[in-house]
C-alpha cells in the first residue's frame, strides 16, 4: 500500500486538520496515531508506536510516501518535563529516525517545530536567531532541529501556538477555554505573555504548501499579530458572543511552574512571506468568525 502522504501525529490536534485537508484536496494520505489515542474524524489512520523502530520502518518503506509531515510529539510542557528521557526520544531519537527514512526513500519531509526554542527576551525572532530554550520541551526540540538542519530534503517549520477546533475528539487548551467561557466560567489568562498564534487551518496549509516547494532549512509560520493570552481570550469571547466572559488577568509571576515560562515569543516570519507569497496566516478575528459558525456559536 503507498500512499503520497504520510502525516504522524494524525490524532493530535494539528496532525488531524492536516489529514482533513488533504482529503478535501483529495490526496492519497494516511495518517500514524497512537494505540490508545484517538482517531481524526476524517482519513485513514494506523495506529503504531514510533518510537519502535522494528514497527516503523517496514511500516514507512510500505508506505513509501513523497511527503512526510511529521507532527507527532510530547508537546505538553509539564510532560515534558516530568519525562525528559521519554521527550527526548519521541520529539528527537523518533524524528531523526524519520528523517533518515525520508532521505533513503527521496521524499520530502516537513518537521514541525515550536516558537518555545527561543528564550523570550528579544522577540520578535527571526529564522536566524540563536536558539534559548527554557524548557525541557523547547530543548528537545532545538536538539532536533540541530540533528535534521543540514538535511537536504527536509524543512523545519517552526509553528506557534496553535488555536482552532481540531478534526479529532480530544481536549485542547483553546477548546477547554471555549467551553469555560459559553458555560461562564473563570478562566485565567497571561496578560503578559505573548505570541504569534495561528489558525490550526492555516498551520495546516502552511505545512502542506511548505511541503511542496523545495526549500530547505528553518522557516517561520508564525500568525500577523502579536497577542497575549488574555488578548487571545478576549477576542475569542467577543467571537462567541459572550459578553459576560469571567476572564482575569493575571502575570507570569503569580504562577509557580517547574519551569519558567517566556514571556514573548513572537516569531518575525516575512522569509515565508517572501518564499509562498503570502503570510502563513489570516488574523485571529477573522478565523474566529469561521470557528464560531463551525461551532454553531452566533456572535
Amino acid at each position: 500500500m503507498a500512499t503520497d502522504w504520510l502525516v504522524t501525529g494524525a490524532g493530535g490536534q494539528l496532525g488531524s486538520v492536516l489529514l482533513r485537508l488533504l482529503a478535501r484536496r483529495g490526496a492519497a494520505a494516511v495518517g500514524t496515531v497512537t494505540d490508545k489515542g484517538p482517531r481524526p474524524d476524517v482519513g485513514e489512520s494506523i495506529p503504531i508506536d514510533l518510537t519502535d523502530r522494528r514497527a516503523l520502518e517496514p511500516l514507512v518503506r510500505r508506505l513509501r510516501p513523497q511527503f512526510i509531515i511529521h507532527t507527532a510529539a510530547i508537546t505538553n510542557v509539564n510532560d515534558a518535563y516530568r519525562h525528559p528521557d521519554r521527550a527526548r526520544l519521541v520529539n528527537c531519537e523518533t524524528s531523526c529516525l524519520i528523517n533518515e527514512l525520508a532521505a533513503e526513500l527521496g521524499a520530502r519531509l516537513v518537521f514541525t517545530s515550536t516558537d518555545l526554542v527561543f528564550g523570550g527576551g528579544e522577540a520578535p525572532y527571526r529564522e536566524t536567531d540563536p536558539t534559548s530554550p527554557k524548557s525541557i520541551y523547547g530543548a528537545t526540540k532545538v536538539e532536533a532541529e540541530n540533528a535534521l538542519g543540514d538535511s537536504p530534503n527536509a524543512i523545519i517549520l517552526r509553528l506557534p501556538l496553535m488555536y482552532g477546533v481540531p478534526a479529532v475528539d480530544r481536549p485542547t487548551t483553546f477548546m477547554n477555554q471555549v467551553r469555560a467561557m459559553l458555560d461562564r466560567r473563570e478562566l485565567t489568562l497571561f496578560g503578559d505573555e505573548y505570541r504569534t498564534p495561528i489558525w490550526l487551518e492555516d498551520a495546516a496549509r502552511a505545512c502542506v504548501d511548505v511541503a511542496q516547494r523545495d526549500i530547505s532549512g528553518i522557516l517561520h509560520a508564525g500568525g500577523p499579530q502579536r497577542l497575549s493570552r488574555l488578548q487571545m481570550g478576549e477576542l475569542t469571547a467577543k467571537a462567541l458572543g459572550v459578553s459576560d466572559a469571567r476572564i482575569r488577568s493575571i502575570s507570569q509571576c503569580e504562577i509557580d511552574a517547574p519551569e519558567p515560562r517566556p514571556a514573548d515569543v513572537s516569531l518575525e516570519s516575512s522569509r515565508f512571506e517572501s518564499l509562498m507569497r503570502r503570510p502563513p496566516g489570516i488574523p485571529m478575528h477573522e478565523a474566529l468568525m469561521d470557528i464560531a459558525e463551525e461551532l454553531n456559536v452566533a456572535s
